[in-house]
């Protein structure tokens, strides 16, 4: 199986000031279901050295999106979408 960047959006879950919508890049197989996109991201998450970040994930016409805890937020990681 072949592993491919793939790029998430992280959104917050309620959008309090601080918190914007982010990206980050995982590397996952093509054929990926939501379940191993979990796993991928919380992994990910964990080497930043933050628990418990995910609340859910959903996907809209654009794809998959991680829902993100509004406290995740006051750390650095990901790359704002402007």
């Amino acid at each position: 199986m072949k592993k491919v960047a793939t790029t998430i959006r992280c959104v917050p879950r309620y959008g309090f000031d601080h918190a914007e919508v982010r990206e980050v890049d995982l590397d996952l197989q093509h054929d990926a279901d939501e379940h191993e996109l979990h796993a991928a991201l919380d992994y990910w998450f964990a080497t930043q050295g933050i628990a418990d970040a995910i609340y859910g994930l959903d996907v809209d016409d654009n794809g998959y999106f991680a829902i993100i805890n509004d406290d995740v937020y006051d750390h650095s990681w990901g790359k704002p979408i402007l």
